[in-house]
């Protein structure tokens, strides 16, 4: 297992193939800030406010983080490289190390992502008259994230198991939540909360604008899909190489 892992870091910095990869995970903040023009009104909001309202974003990053959990096993079967990997090393540490080794490719560009972010938002706070200011608020936000980059890269790396396509895993993983799950954000809240993408967010954002879940239950529903994809693709991925 330890092999496929650092196989997947290295692949993780290196290729023109990733360039889509960093180019999705710096895109979908962008995405949700841009999709809700309200996170630009800081009228009437302090330095620790209005930083906070403007980092919520990054906790959407568990959706670009499905797709770069995805990545290490997509890219395999995209290149008919798949059978050799399981013949070579075998079902059960190419299974976890791809797993292991997206969720560790995910959190790299979600610190480098996050880090970059939050220059943007001292930026424009500093157009508005405002500075910069990390309360706990704040550090949830980025906490909450990163711990949901690591759900989301599971659930993405069970998808791409489960699909074994490059594109039908994009559509779920991209496409669904961006389409879908925001769509019903916005008309269907109480079953919007219970999907993968807006349970896991709210983590970050819990009973965000009273449509989100609290902490522990996001907690709990995201854990749950994450584990039943995981258990999913593994029975699969059994069978198939049995």
């Amino acid at each position: 297992m330890t092999g496929v892992v650092r196989s997947e870091l290295l692949r993780g910095v290196s290729g023109l193939s990733m360039v889509a990869v960093y180019l999705v995970a710096v895109l979908m903040p962008a995405f949700v800030l841009f999709s809700d023009g309200s996170r630009f009104d800081l009228t009437g909001l302090d330095d620790g406010a209005a930083t906070a309202r403007l980092l919520e974003p990054l906790a959407w990053s568990v959706i670009s983080a499905a797709f770069v959990g995805s990545y290490p096993v997509t890219r395999e079967y995209y290149y008919g490289s798949m059978d050799r990997t399981l013949a070579a090393v075998g079902f059960r540490p190419t299974f976890t190390g791809k797993l292991v080794g997206g969720v560790l490719i995910a959190l790299g560009l979600a610190a480098v992502v996050f880090m970059l972010w939050t220059v943007g938002v001292a930026v424009s706070l500093a157009g508005e008259g405002l500075a910069l200011q990390l309360t706990a608020e704040a550090w949830r936000i980025y906490l909450g994230g990163l711990a949901g980059v690591v759900l989301g890269a599971v659930i993405g790396g069970a998808i791409g198991w489960l699909t074994r396509n490059y594109y039908a895993t994009a559509i779920i993983v991209l496409v669904f939540p961006m389409a879908l799950e925001f769509a019903l954000l916005r008309t269907a809240p109480e079953v919007a909360r219970f999907s993968p993408g807006m349970a896991i967010a709210a983590l970050s954002v819990p009973e965000y604008q009273d449509k989100l879940l609290a902490f522990a239950p996001a907690l709990a529903i995201g854990g749950a899909w994450a584990i039943g994809l995981v258990a999913l693709a593994a029975i699969r991925g059994r069978r198939s190489v049995a």
